[in-house]
């Protein structure tokens, strides 16, 4: 770090609910599936809990579910637009796509167990290489870095987005990569000199179930 080095913020937000992250799930991918009721009112909530930490920005995954969370951030912030940002939409999960974990992996199951076990290794059939996804995300958070320096910036993503950016600044792979983190819930990441840092838990700072008792129906 020099004398000069100017750390960006970021809050990277997960999407909310939709029809397909409830029972059965199904992997959703570049599919513009809306939110649902519960989802929108997840919106409001991460509105409402990042209204105070002075978002400077708005970037978001240009699917619906994540630019609808994005433009209550922006409201909540009294911010006029969001920005679209390619690099942070979701993982392209070719014939995954719309099906359950047990349906994806009859589809091929070697690829499953990579992308279970091993991320790194795994490509969706069809589609898009977690690794290539990872480094998707860890560069739209170097740009968002390199266009904000010393600013505090959201930007809405997709829950398997939100685990690789950990793992790519992170750097450790372990089987259970894919730990949760809720709809509506966030991650915060830190960029100074070009170079991205993970700075929150693992469990989010942003859990929107509880505030949602304050939202209205």
């Amino acid at each position: 770090m020099t004398a000069s080095s100017q750390t960006t913020t970021i809050h990277l937000v997960r999407h909310g609910q939709t029809l397909l992250n409830t029972t059965p799930i199904r992997f959703r991918g570049r599919r513009d599936v809306p939110l649902n009721r519960t989802g929108r009112k997840q919106a409001t909530a991460a509105g409402l809990k990042l209204a105070s930490e002075g978002i400077s920005i708005v970037y978001s995954s240009p699917l619906g579910r994540a630019f609808e969370v994005g433009t209550a951030i922006a409201t909540g912030s009294r911010l006029d637009d969001v920005v679209p940002l390619d690099d942070l939409v979701n993982l392209d999960y070719g014939r995954w796509e719309g099906l359950t974990n047990e349906e994806s992996e009859a589809v091929d199951p070697a690829a499953w167990k990579a992308y279970k076990t091993d991320p790194r290794a795994a490509h969706c059939p069809g589609g898009e290489s977690v690794i290539a996804a990872e480094d998707r995300v860890v560069r739209a958070l170097t740009t968002i870095g390199e266009r904000h320096p010393g600013e505090t910036v959201a930007a809405v993503s997709h829950g398997v987005m939100l685990r690789l950016a950990v793992l790519g600044t992170v750097g450790q792979v372990t089987a259970d990569w894919s730990f949760p983190i809720s709809t509506g819930g966030s991650l915060v990441f830190e960029v100074t000199d070009g170079v991205v840092t993970f700075a929150s838990k693992l469990d989010g700072d942003i859990r929107t179930d509880e505030a949602l008792a304050g939202v209205s129906s």
